[in-house]
């Protein structure tokens, strides 16, 4: 009966090491109030300077989103009062953007959609408030953090889209290095417009809806938001243009403020900044900073690696471990079987000591190693594990740890043999037992092979030579 539209406003803080227009550090964490100046404060005669790595950054984005770049961005006041923008104006953009009428390609379920994007613009972020009982406290050390906005037309329906997006789009900027997508630390925010309206109807009343600090609440809040709706316009009531919260808590939206038109914030040109005009070299370096895109490289390595969907899916999440994927398999390992370290052992080790896949000992080539020496038959699956404890501790090479702590698997018949033969003597009785029918002990007796040569004996072997000298 309704149709839903969906847009989104994603707000991300660019990997900067200084302010949008400023040189304050932007840095998350810090003593309040440490990382300011006159400038970022919004003191009388001081005057910004644009932060071109900032802007770099935001071109960068804008064209990976396939947008058409401004050869002559611009700048703006968006004038409102805050108390955590001191200056009671934002420099934003509004008439010439960095980027406009671009587009994304994201995954939902098994098929892809295209997202259109209506304008990318660069922008300093507010300060934080910080509410404590009946006090508020303000924190500027994020007011000038270089801010990119990203926003999207209305193409998606549901909440499980919304959430679709965001999280293709925080792979997107964690793969071009612009932004660490953290929206617990609010590295990345999102606001979401909602409208819904008869099918065939066109747009509805629009509705923001604001606190949304990870894709889950997205998702959750926008499903709200269409069912609140809907059953306003069956009962026969009007929806009201509004900004509305999101309470986590309830698993609601409440009421916030009315919503703003573009006129109520009463948009001039920033006197104290001219026009950006990218140069040549300026754009060679945007070029220059593109990558192979998320979803690209997925299909990738499922076309060229064999992985499944879900494989691919996990190996391509985060670019480092794309590259080091690629680099195991280039240094000779099987596909699938680095996959199959990567999720399960190394993961549990990177779990277990609170270390990145970047910051650990294990290299691609250290896992390639490991992987062909059990292939070579040099070392067991279960050796394999304790090497890989190894690197992890020590960080040394796989041939190394296996040298000095000798693991090196035993496949020698003749050595097998002999630890075999003290086996059997201890356990006669099981020998008879098997002799007579039992086969279920031989796996009794296997183990204890594999204990008395301290799990390096060879499996395979071991079976092989007690077979022939139990049952000849």
């Amino acid at each position: 009966m309704y149709q839903s539209f969906i847009g989104l406003e994603i707000h991300i803080h660019l990997d900067a090491e200084t302010k949008a227009f400023c040189g304050c550090k932007a840095h998350f964490g810090d003593e309040e109030n440490t990382n300011v100046c006159p400038v970022c404060m919004g003191f009388p005669g001081v005057l910004p300077t644009l932060n071109e790595k900032a802007i770099q950054m935001s071109y960068t984005v804008a064209r990976a989103l396939n947008c058409k770049l401004s050869p002559n961005t611009k700048f703006e006041r968006k004038n409102y009062f805050y108390p955590d923008m001191p200056k009671n104006y934002q420099i934003s953009q509004f008439a010439e953007p960095v980027g406009r009428d671009g587009y994304i390609d994201i995954e939902i379920g098994d098929s892809i959609k295209r997202v259109r994007i209506h304008d990318v613009h660069f922008e300093e972020d507010a300060g934080k408030m910080i509410h404590a009982g009946d006090m508020s406290l303000l924190d500027y050390n994020r007011a000038g953090y270089p801010l990119l906005e990203i926003v999207t037309e209305p193409d998606l329906v549901i909440g499980e889209d919304a959430e679709a997006f965001l999280k293709s789009f925080r792979r997107l900027v964690r793969y071009l290095g612009v932004c660490d997508g953290n929206m617990e630390e609010g590295s990345m925010r999102c606001d979401a417009n909602v409208s819904i309206n008869l099918k065939g109807a066109g747009l509805g009343e629009k509705v923001e809806i604001k606190n949304l600090n990870s894709s889950r609440f997205v998702r959750k809040a926008l499903n709200y938001e269409i069912e609140r709706q809907s059953g306003m316009m069956d009962e026969g009531k009007a929806v009201v243009q509004e900004t509305r919260l999101w309470n986590e808590n309830r698993d609601q939206s409440e009421p916030m403020r009315k919503k703003e038109d573009a006129n109520d914030y009463r948009y001039f040109p920033e006197p104290d900044l001219p026009p950006f005009r990218p140069s040549e070299e300026f754009m060679q370096d945007v070029e220059n900073s593109l990558c192979e895109m998320p979803l690209v490289r997925k299909q990738r390595l499922m076309n060229s690696y064999g992985l499944s969907s879900d494989q691919a899916e996990y190996i391509h999440e985060e670019k480092y471990m794309a590259d080091f994927f690629e680099q195991a398999v280039f240094s000779g390992a099987e596909a699938v079987q680095v996959y199959s370290w990567l999720s399960s052992d190394v993961k549990k080790l990177l779990n277990r000591t609170g270390l990145s896949l970047e910051d650990c000992p294990l290299s691609a080539e250290r896992l390639a190693k490991l992987i062909s020496m059990i292939g070579d038959g040099q070392i067991s699956g279960k050796i394999a594990k304790k090497v890989l404890d190894y690197i992890f501790d020590e960080d040394k090479d796989p041939e190394t740890i296996c040298n000095e702590k000798k693991l090196v698997q035993i496949s020698d018949p003749t050595a097998i043999g002999k630890i075999v033969e003290d086996v059997l003597a201890a356990h006669a009785q099981v020998v008879e037992d098997i002799k007579a029918g039992d086969a279920r002990q031989m796996g009794f007796l296997v183990g204890q092979v594999m204990k008395a040569s301290g799990g390096n004996a060879a499996p395979p072997v071991v079976q092989s030579v007690l077979k022939e000298k139990v049952l000849g």
